[in-house]
């Protein structure tokens, strides 16, 4: 059973968290496929080089400057610092981008408020590296980092969107999402099942808001791509299979 682990970029500049997500990952007895983000860090390099981060629907407006950015961050600072600790862990694992074998391919992504520039969308994913490092137990990491398939230029695409879409063409049995809460929670417990109908009115009623909507909404996403199940948990979650997890209706 394959199960892709999404981590998401604003926990990437927590050392703390990356040292705990490398031993729950070694916890694991299979080893996952991670897709990480790196949205904080990108911003923050954006600014010190006097680029003025900028989004359009939740979606990072790339321009050729940012773009270099994106690539800088994504595949030369997060992704190696990934794959480090998790071999310092003993968790034997291996970094990849969309470039790599031509794992990810994208077009770019129309958006009808407004030109995103180099932001794309999966259009297909190559298996093929990510099975054959599963096959000899090494971890794959992967930053979305992804190439167009028919301009051959490099795109930007949103981490909980690569996440569903590899999810989907490997067939894996969930996607999970990890956070700093155990789940979406009621009374302060996590709630173990949602139908997406169920998350979809706790988003409406307010129940689920802020940031825990948006990792709904990554859930839903991922449904929509084909996965079976999507989990909202945090890192003990990962080692004892407990959070949240969105099903389709």
């Amino acid at each position: 059973m394959v199960n892709v682990l999404k981590i998401g970029g604003n926990q990437l500049d927590d050392p703390l968290f990356i040292t705990g997500m490398a031993v729950a990952v070694r916890n694991l007895p299979e080893p996952p496929v991670i897709v990480h983000g790196g949205g904080k860090l990108i911003s923050t390099l954006q600014q010190k080089l006097n680029i003025q981060p900028r989004t359009i629907g939740g979606l990072r407006v790339t321009d050729p400057e940012s773009l270099a950015v994106v690539m800088m961050v994504l595949v030369g600072q997060v992704n190696p610092t990934l794959v480090n600790e998790l071999v310092r862990a003993g968790v034997p694992a291996h970094g990849l981008n969309g470039a790599d074998e031509g794992l990810l391919r994208a077009e770019k992504l129309n958006h009808a408020e407004g030109d995103l520039g180099f932001v794309g969308r999966i259009t297909a994913v190559n298996v093929k590296p990510i099975r054959d490092l599963l096959a000899r137990g090494i971890v794959p990491v992967v930053a979305p980092l992804s190439v167009g398939a028919e301009d051959g230029l490099f795109y930007n695409v949103n981490a909980d969107q690569a996440a569903g879409a590899i999810a989907a063409a490997l067939d894996a049995e969930r996607v999970t999402f990890l956070t700093n809460v155990p789940g979406v929670l009621a009374d302060g417990q996590p709630i173990a099942q949602l139908s997406r109908a169920d998350a979809e009115e706790l988003i409406r009623i307010g129940v689920a808001s802020g940031g825990m909507a948006v990792k709904l909404e990554a859930a839903f996403a991922a449904l929509d791509a084909g996965v079976r199940g999507a989990m909202i948990t945090d890192l003990q979650g990962v080692v004892d299979g407990r959070g949240t997890l969105i099903t389709a209706d």
